[in-house]
C-alpha cells in the first residue's frame, strides 16, 4: 500500500511540474506564438506565409507562427510598427521607404523593422483585355484602373509607374480591391485595367486568361530607364511568352523583390532557426507556390534593402554569404 501511494505521489509531483512549466511559458516546446503578416488569400504572399509557418512547425522549434491575411506590403510595415505582428512579407522597395520615412511613410520612419531574407522577384503586371485597346501606360488616362489593395505594394508601384509616364492617381479613376475581385471586374467590364505586383504566373490572372483575351501593357523604353534611375530597387524583367494562355509574345516590364522581415525584438535564435527550417531541403515551403523554387539561401541577400536582423546575420555568415548592401 505504501509503495502504491508513493508511486501515486511521485506521479502527481511530475504532473504538477509539467503544468507549472507550461504555465511558465518558457520550457515546453510550442508555447511561443508569433504572427506573420502576408497578403490577400489569392495572392502569393499568403501561401508563402503558410509554407514558412509549416516549415517551423515541422521542426518543433519551440514556437508557432500564425498566418494573417492583410493588405500586403505597406499595411504590413505599419502592422510591424505598432507591434501587431512579428514577421511580415513585403517588397524590398517598400521596406526601404518604411525605414527611411519616405513615400507613403513620410509622416515618420519605422525603426523596428529588420531584414530576414529576400525571397523571389515580383513582377509588375498591368493587365487589361485586348478589347479595351489599351496598348500603353498613357492610354490609362481617364480609365477605371485597379491599383491593388490600398496600402499594398501594387498600389505603391502603380503610383511610381504612373508618375514615370507623367500621370498621377488623379488622371485615372482608381479602384482599390484585391486581385480576384479585380479579375472579375475586368471580365464584366467594370474596370479597364489592373496593376498587380506579384510572382508569376499569378493565379487569378491565369484563370482570367483561360476565358478572356488578356493583354499585358509593357513598361519599357525611356520611361522604364527613368524608373530604374529613380529607384535602384526596380530591375528589368521580361514576362515570357506562354506565361499566360494566349500570351504569344514577350512583354517588357520591371520587377522588385519580395522579402521576409521581422520585428527587431524577435530573439536572435528564433530568426536563426527559422531560416534553417526555411532552407531545409525538405521544407514544405518549396511546394507552397510556383515561385518557391527561387527561395534559396543563395538568393537570400540579393537586393536586401534594409539592415539585417542579428539572427539572419548569424545564419548567412555561417553559410559564407555576405551582405553588400545596405
Amino acid at each position: 500500500m505504501y509503495k502504491i501511494n508513493k508511486s501515486i505521489t511521485a506521479l502527481l509531483v511530475v504532473m504538477l511540474v509539467v503544468v507549472s512549466l507550461s504555465l511558465a511559458g518558457c520550457i515546453i516546446p510550442g508555447n511561443k506564438e508569433y504572427t506573420i503578416a502576408t497578403g490577400g488569400t489569392t495572392g502569393t504572399y499568403f501561401p508563402v506565409g503558410e509554407g514558412i509557418a509549416q516549415s517551423v512547425k515541422d521542426k518543433n522549434l519551440g514556437f508557432h507562427i500564425t498566418v494573417e491575411s492583410t493588405g500586403a506590403s505597406v499595411a504590413n510595415c505599419k502592422l510591424l510598427a505598432n507591434n501587431s505582428v512579428d514577421f511580415a512579407l513585403v517588397q524590398n522597395d517598400v521596406a526601404f521607404a518604411a525605414v527611411k520615412g519616405t513615400r507613403d511613410f513620410s509622416s515618420g520612419s519605422i525603426n523596428n523593422i529588420e531584414g530576414v531574407a529576400c525571397l523571389y522577384p515580383e513582377t509588375i503586371q498591368v493587365v487589361t483585355l485586348k478589347s479595351t485597346n489599351i496598348k500603353n501606360i498613357t492610354d490609362l488616362k481617364g480609365k477605371k484602373v485597379v491599383m491593388g489593395d490600398k496600402g499594398s505594394g501594387s498600389w505603391f508601384n502603380a503610383l511610381e509607374i504612373l508618375s514615370t509616364y507623367n500621370l498621377t492617381e488623379n488622371d485615372v479613376q482608381p479602384e482599390f480591391v484585391n486581385l480576384s475581385q479585380a479579375a472579375e471586374m475586368l471580365k464584366s467590364g467594370q474596370i479597364d485595367a489592373v496593376f498587380w505586383t506579384g510572382g508569376v504566373p499569378t493565379a487569378p490572372i491565369s484563370q482570367l486568361a483561360l476565358t478572356n483575351d488578356i493583354y499585358i501593357v509593357p513598361i519599357s523604353g525611356a520611361e522604364r530607364n527613368s524608373l530604374l534611375e529613380k529607384s535602384s530597387f526596380y530591375t528589368n524583367e521580361t514576362l515570357k511568352s506562354g506565361t499566360y494562355n494566349n500570351l504569344n509574345e514577350n512583354i517588357e516590364t520591371v520587377s522588385v523583390m519580395a522579402m521576409l522581415v521581422a520585428n527587431r525584438d524577435v530573439p536572435t535564435d528564433d530568426v536563426y532557426n527559422m531560416l534553417k527550417a526555411i532552407y531545409d531541403p525538405n521544407s514544405p515551403l518549396k511546394n507552397s507556390t510556383a515561385m518557391a523554387k527561387m527561395i534559396t539561401k543563395e538568393n537570400g541577400l540579393k537586393s536586401m534593402s534594409i539592415s539585417l536582423h542579428p539572427g539572419a546575420r548569424k545564419y548567412f555568415e555561417e553559410q559564407g554569404i555576405g551582405l553588400k548592401n545596405p
